[in-house]
């Protein structure tokens, strides 16, 4: 395919700008190999089917199962004493976005929830504002009339267990 490209735009320069002609005359289409027939839908159920079968021999071992492919790594998660959510906050109209994730490792896949709290600065420090399970977050609570600094915190749960270690705190200036 390259060399059938500098072909064609040798061709396109010869032909806009003039010169010698190649030996060739016109590029040479390139020849392609033969097609790989497709595969037939229900592939991956197919294949299931016999990754199934061959585990459910007698014979089998993970030595097998590996030289063919069929064994992965094993997962062993994430560390949860130091887990730690990467929180965000920004003000968008009348509420405020909380933007939080599972994290870029996979982590999600062995946590449940994740625990957000405010500290609106009303004398009461950090309460409970939502358990979360869906990436971002709305606090649509009503802005005070005056200016006031709203902080986020976070922390990640598995069943009812906090897990890790708290989010780093964000803060916005909201009101006024």
């Amino acid at each position: 395919m390259r060399n059938g490209s500098l072909q064609w735009t040798g061709w396109k320069d010869l032909v806009r700008a003039g010169g010698d002609l190649p030996p060739s005359v016109a590029p040479v289409a390139p020849v392609f190999p033969t097609a790989v027939p497709p595969v037939a839908p229900g592939i991956e159920i197919r294949f299931r089917a016999l990754v199934k079968q061959i585990k459910g021999s007698s014979a089998y071992n993970t030595a097998i199962g590996q030289a063919l492919g069929i064994e992965g790594a094993q997962q062993t998660g994430p560390d949860l004493t130091t887990i730690q959510p990467d929180i965000t906050a920004d003000i968008s109209g009348t509420h405020v976005n909380v933007g939080w994730g599972w994290g870029w490792g996979g982590e999600g896949a062995y946590l449940d929830i994740c625990e957000i709290e405010v500290d609106r600065a009303d004398g009461k420090g950090f309460v409970l504002l939502t358990f979360d399970t869906t990436p971002n977050y709305t606090d649509t609570t009503p802005f005070p009339a005056t200016p006031t600094k709203w902080t986020y915190r976070a922390i990640y749960r598995v069943g009812d267990s906090r897990v890790g270690q708290w989010s780093k705190p964000v803060s916005v200036t909201v009101g006024g």
